[in-house]
C-alpha cells in the first residue's frame, strides 16, 4: 500500500471515529433541561350562566322601563346624556367649530340632570342605564352588519367605535369583543360617566368583570402614548437593530398594560392566580427578577395545584434569564 492509499484510509478512520462522538454531543445536547419561557397568561373565567342571567336582567329591567315610564328627571337625565354624545361625537368630526363650546355646556347640563335624578334614588338610573344599553346593543349589531354608525348609536355611547379602533380592537366594522364585554364596556361606561363608580347598584357583576378583563388580558396594547411613540420611533429606523430595540420596547409596554390590568383583575377576583399572571408578564417584559419574585409568591401561597410545576419551572427560567443579564 502506497503513502497516498494509507494517508486516506487514516482519514477515511478519523472521520469514522468522529461518528459516534457527534451523534453522543447531539443526544446530550438533546437531553440536557432546557428552560421553558413562560408564554400565555392565564384568563379569567366568567361563568357562561351567571353571564346570561345578567343579560336577562338587563332585558327585563329595560322592558320595564319602556313600558313604564321612568320619573320625569330620570328621563331628562337620559335626554341629556344622549345629547352630549351626540355633540361628542360632532366634535371629534370637526365638522363644527362651535362644539368643544357646546359640548361643554352639555356636560353641565348633564351634571345638572343627575342632580335632578338623584333624590328619587338609583334604581331608576339602573333601569335608564338598561335601556340605553339595550338599545346600544341593537345599534352595534347594525354597525356590524352595515359599517355605519346610526345617529341612534352616536347618541348612545358617542365616540365608543373610535376609541375601540384606537384601541386596535375595530379594524373596518368588525368589533372585537363579543356581546358579553360589550355589555359590560357600556355599564361600566355609562356608570363613570355619570362619576357613579361607588354606588353597589350600578357595578359590574363578578363575572362580567371576569369577561372584560378576560378581554382586555388577551388584547393587550401599549398605552396611546406609548403607541404614539413607537409609531415616531419606526419612522426613524434606519437599520435591523434599530427595528428590533423598537420590537422590545413595544413588547414590554405591552406587558406594562397588561400588568395593570392582572392588579385589577386581581383585586376583585379572589379567584384569579394574579401572582402567577405577574410572573408570566414580568417574564415577558424582559423584568426577569420580578418574574421570578412573582412565581415565587405563587409557591409560596400555592404549594400544590394544576400550575405549580408550570410555577416552578418558569422560576428556573427567570432565574437563569436574570443571571444572564
Amino acid at each position: 500500500m502506497d503513502d497516498r492509499s494509507r494517508r486516506r484510509e487514516l482519514r477515511d478512520s478519523l472521520w469514522l471515529s468522529c461518528v459516534p462522538i457527534g451523534v453522543a454531543l447531539l443526544l446530550g445536547a438533546l437531553l440536557v433541561p432546557r428552560r421553558a419561557a413562560p408564554e400565555a397568561v392565564p384568563l379569567p373565567i366568567a361563568d357562561g350562566a351567571a353571564l346570561a342571567r345578567v343579560a336577562a336582567d338587563d332585558a327585563r329591567l329595560a322592558e320595564a322601563a319602556r313600558h313604564q315610564p321612568l320619573p320625569g328627571s330620570v328621563r331628562a337625565l337620559g335626554s341629556a346624556i344622549r345629547a352630549f354624545h351626540t355633540l361628542e361625537a360632532r366634535a371629534e368630526s370637526g365638522s363644527d367649530p362651535n362644539a368643544d363650546r357646546e359640548l361643554g355646556q352639555a356636560r353641565r347640563a348633564v351634571d345638572d340632570a343627575l342632580i335632578e335624578a338623584l333624590p328619587g334614588g338609583v334604581q331608576p338610573l339602573v333601569e335608564l342605564r338598561a335601556a340605553q344599553l339595550e338599545g346600544f346593543l341593537e345599534q352595534v349589531r347594525v354597525f356590524r352588519a352595515t359599517g355605519a354608525q346610526s345617529p341612534e348609536l352616536l347618541a348612545l355611547a358617542g365616540g365608543f367605535v373610535r376609541s375601540m379602533t384606537n384601541e386596535g380592537w375595530c379594524t373596518g366594522h368588525v368589533l372585537a369583543p363579543g356581546d358579553a364585554v360589550l355589555r359590560a364596556m357600556f355599564k361600566q361606561m355609562w356608570t363613570a360617566f355619570l362619576g357613579l363608580e361607588n354606588r353597589r347598584e350600578l357595578a359590574l357583576a363578578l363575572d362580567e368583570q371576569r369577561a372584560l378583563y378576560a378581554f382586555y388580558l388577551s388584547h393587550a396594547h401599549p398605552s396611546r402614548t406609548m403607541r404614539d411613540a413607537l409609531t415616531a420611533a419606526r419612522r426613524g429606523a434606519r437599520d435591523a437593530a434599530a427595528c428590533e430595540a423598537i420590537a422590545r420596547s413595544e413588547r414590554a409596554a405591552t406587558e406594562s398594560w397588561r400588568l395593570e390590568r392582572i392588579a385589577r383583575i386581581g383585586a376583585i377576583d379572589p379567584t384569579y392566580p394574579a401572582a402567577y399572571a405577574r410572573g408570566v408578564a414580568s417574564f415577558r417584559r424582559g423584568d426577569y427578577g420580578a418574574a421570578a419574585q412573582a412565581f415565587r409568591v405563587w409557591l409560596r401561597d400555592h404549594p400544590e395545584g394544576p400550575l405549580t410545576l408550570r410555577a416552578q419551572t418558569f422560576l428556573r427560567a427567570a432565574i437563569d434569564a436574570d443571571r444572564i443579564e
